[in-house]
């Protein structure tokens, strides 16, 4: 459907990574909006962070999705917006390694919600799509084309806004419940963090402090000294240089081989890949194929 926005001058995109794939969404989005003679801020959410005004006539809030929601630090970050926004426009884009499919489908509701009482105005939610980080890593096929794929879709995403036109998704019951329960999964993430073990490789570089989304990790005597704020991102594991990080509890969720998408293209270049329609008979990558198979224009 249409609606009436002010023209946009100045846009601000939010964004909240762990592992980085959202980072790169946030940077091509930067790239687009930029090439359209719109002006962008950038701005990294992590725990404890406040929304600053700068007086932006739209907002991009982009999250890689965490139990079937938003991470905690968005849901902080909105709640330290003004109330006064007066009809902000905002357009919330999820990302995950699945597609939209279930249990995810209502993974924007809390936020469109915490949004509406800031008096902002939802205009378009979508979910896109990057390779997987946790439990089972995207094929190397589908995965490069997510990657290939990504201007693209942010280019019909960008178009779609600028020229008036909104969109709201339409999230599964089920999904509704599901994004209820996830909120409680949040707890097993401070578990988890907790019990991530440090063997004698650790070096003390501190980049897992560093770049620690939820700032749940301190360096004390040149080792890493894990809190009870952990939102299971898996950056600290998959980035530490020397691989000296190691989950004591649900190791399961951790990819073997790690989460590191230039060595992905590495991999692939050069390999020729199948075509989508082939991979079609695949169950377990439906949400990702239904997502590179879906028409750009639409």
């Amino acid at each position: 459907m249409d609606d009436f926005f002010p023209q946009v001058n100045k846009a601000k995109i939010a964004y909240f990574t762990g592992t980085g794939s959202t980072a790169l969404v946030a940077d091509c989005l930067g790239r687009e909006l930029e090439s359209r003679g719109i002006e962008t801020l950038q701005t990294s959410i992590k725990a404890g962070d406040a929304y600053r005004n700068d007086s932006e006539e739209m907002l991009f809030l982009l999250f890689a999705v965490h139990a079937c929601n938003a991470p905690k630090p968005v849901y902080d970050w909105i709640k330290t917006m003004s109330n006064t926004k007066n009809g902000l426009p905002v357009v919330i884009l999820s990302v995950s390694g699945g597609g939209e499919v279930s249990p995810n489908t209502a993974c924007r509701l809390s936020c469109i919600k915490r949004l509406n009482q800031k008096d902002c105005n939802t205009i378009f939610d979508k979910m896109l799509v990057m390779p997987s980080n946790w439990v089972i890593p995207t094929i190397d096929e589908l995965a490069v084309q997510l990657i290939r794929i990504l201007p693209l879709k942010v280019k019909n995403i960008v178009d779609c806004v600028l020229s008036r036109k909104t969109y709201r998704s339409k999230p599964k019951i089920i999904d509704r419940f599901f994004s209820k329960i996830g909120e409680f999964e949040k707890l097993g993430a401070h578990y988890f963090g907790k019990n991530i073990k440090t063997d004698s490789t650790c070096n003390g570089c501190g980049i897992c402090a560093r770049d620690c989304p939820g700032r749940n990790i301190e360096m004390k005597d040149g080792r890493p000294n894990f809190g009870n704020a952990c939102l299971l991102c898996l950056n600290c594991i998959y980035k530490c240089p020397n691989k000296a990080l190691e989950a004591s509890v649900a190791k399961f969720v951790v990819i073997r081989q790690g989460y590191d998408i230039e060595a992905m293209m590495k991999r692939m270049d050069g390999v020729k890949l199948p075509p989508l329609e082939e991979m079609k008979k695949s169950y377990l990558w439906k949400g990702v194929l239904d997502y590179l198979l879906e028409d750009c224009a639409k």
